[in-house]
Parts: structure tokens; C-alpha cells; sequence
């Protein structure tokens, strides 16, 4: 696992052991925990308290040479340093996992951190599983891995480790492979899109009627290029044909110019005629706790079957 991802940093002009700021949930206090962090060179940042921009600033002051961790949480820290005027110094790469990333947030990050945006794609299990390239192609880089994706599901093999099976291991998560002609990162194979989890990827217009939700991410990452905003959006359904968008911060068109604007591109993806949002919501307030996520499905299943 260290060989795959010293392989993927390596090529990105980073190596294991150079200052890491990792932000990351609230950092355990704990003597091994502190030793541990100590050993890597590595801190973590919380920045989702009542402290965020004074943990933003040590962050910047620290000088980390690469910065790894929740897309979420990064998202939040790149709009502290955008919003105070900081100015970071010597990040060689700003690495975002967990949780997907938009190409909108991917500048934003980017132009904050001054550096590039890659994203990351593992799991518990094997730790890196497909890393991006300066070609921005999501790379499967683990030789000792045989990645399949069936029904859009991924399901992985380990085909080196002995200590257990790990044969079709259904991660929940949806994506398609295809070939490329890229050969910078890995092989040839990369993730054409990731969905995410499986579990909460199909929105309803009717029982018989519903269409995949990443629609949804592509409305808002247009509307984000569009108008030169970024912000993390959840989008929830509770009943048919029903959604609401909550939204970690006004738009400065207003949320009622938000709710139109994707209205209407939904009405193109998707070729209907009715508005799907319903409601607008913003503020950190509004936001679910947790792993970030673009999608909830939260239609009572007793009630619509």
C-alpha cells in the first residue's frame, strides 16, 4: 500500500515524510496519536469549528508542502483563505479523498492553495485504489488489484494478499472504466466518472420513472463556472418528483436565481417540464454532519414503495 501511494506521489513531485497538512476530522489527543503525527511530519487541521480561520491561519503559517484530505473540509478551508487574503506558500499539490470533487471546486481550490487539485480514489480496504494524472485522468494504479466494474458497480480483487480473501469485493461505489491513450500515471485504464455510493444514486419522478442523480452535480457545477461561485450542495428527496437543494452559502445571485438557473437546466437534462427544486436552503447550518455527499435519498419507502 506505502509502495502504491509513494509511487503516486513521486510522480507528482511529492514524497512521503515532507510536511503534510491533513484536514481531517478533530485530530485525536492522544500521546500515540501526537507521536505518530510527529514521526510522519504531518499535522491535522479541523477547520468546521467556531476557530476555523484561526486553525486556516496556522495552517497557512505552517507552510505544509502538500495538503491531503476530506474534499469537504478542504473546500471550507480554500474559502477561509480566499475570504482573509492568505497566501500560501510552497504547496506542491492540495490532494482531495473521501468524498467527490466538481471540476468548479477543483479552480477554486486550486487558485486558493496555489497549487494543482488531484483527487484520490481508495477505501479502507487497499488504500489507493486509482490516482489522477496531470491529464487530470482518474489512473488505476495498483498492480496487485483487479478492478472490475459491473452494473456500474465496482468490485474489487486482491490478488496478493493471502491473509484473507478479498475476491469481488463490493466497495458500494458506482463508476465505468474505460481504456485511454494516457500512459503517465499507472496503465491505461482509468475511471471515466465516479458516482459514488450505489446506495443513494437514483432520484424518482414516478416509481416507474427515475434517472441517475448525477445530474444534479452536473446542474451545479455549471452553475458554478457560470457565475464564478462555489459552494457544497446537498440535494435531498422526500417525496416524488420533489427535491430540495441545500447549499453551504448564498449565492450572490440569491438562492431564488440558484433555484431557477439549475431548474432550468434540469428541464434540459433531463427533458421535462417541471421544476424539480423545490426549495433552496443556505447556510453551514443546513448541512448534514458527516461524510459529504451530493445526493440523499430520503423518500419513506413504506409510504412510496
Amino acid at each position: 500500500m506505502l509502495a502504491v501511494r509513494s509511487y503516486c506521489y513521486r510522480y507528482h513531485g511529492i514524497r512521503l515524510g515532507q510536511r503534510e497538512a491533513r484536514i481531517w476530522g478533530r485530530a485525536a489527543n492522544t500521546f500515540a496519536s501526537k507521536i505518530r503525527d510527529f514521526l510522519l511530519n504531518r499535522k491535522v487541521f479541523y477547520p468546521a469549528e467556531s476557530n476555523a480561520k484561526d486553525m486556516v491561519s496556522d495552517l497557512v503559517s505552517w507552510k505544509p508542502q502538500y495538503v491531503y484530505g476530506y474534499t469537504s473540509l478542504i473546500l471550507e478551508a480554500a474559502q477561509i483563505i480566499e475570504k482573509n487574503g492568505f497566501q500560501p506558500e510552497g504547496v506542491k499539490a492540495v490532494i482531495c479523498t473521501a468524498e467527490s470533487i466538481l471540476p468548479a471546486q477543483k479552480r477554486f481550490i486550486s487558485s486558493a492553495f496555489g497549487a494543482p487539485v488531484l483527487e484520490e480514489y481508495g477505501s479502507t480496504e487497499f488504500d489507493i485504489i486509482a490516482f489522477e494524472c496531470k491529464k487530470g485522468h482518474l489512473h488505476l494504479v495498483n498492480p496487485w488489484l483487479w478492478v472490475e466494474s459491473e452494473y456500474d458497480s465496482a468490485l474489487i480483487t486482491d490478488i496478493s494478499r493471502n491473509s484473507q480473501s478479498l475476491v469481488r469485493y463490493n466497495l458500494g461505489d458506482a463508476f465505468k472504466t474505460v481504456e485511454s491513450n494516457c500512459e503517465l500515471l499507472g496503465g491505461t485504464r482509468v475511471i471515466e466518472e465516479l458516482q459514488g455510493r450505489t446506495a443513494q444514486q437514483f432520484a424518482y419522478l414516478t416509481p416507474e420513472h427515475k434517472f441517475h442523480a448525477v445530474v444534479f452535480g452536473r446542474a451545479l457545477d455549471a452553475y458554478m463556472n457560470e457565475f464564478h461561485e462555489c459552494f457544497k450542495f446537498t440535494v435531498s428527496q422526500t417525496e416524488m418528483g420533489e427535491f430540495q437543494l441545500y447549499v453551504s452559502s448564498s449565492p450572490s445571485h440569491g438562492t431564488d436565481h440558484l433555484k431557477n438557473w439549475v431548474n432550468l437546466e434540469l428541464r434540459a437534462q433531463l427533458n421535462e417540464q417541471l421544476d424539480l427544486i423545490r426549495t433552496v436552503n443556505a447556510g453551514e447550518d443546513v448541512m448534514r454532519n458527516g461524510k459529504h455527499t451530493y445526493f440523499f435519498q430520503d423518500l419513506d419507502i413504506d409510504v412510496n414503495g
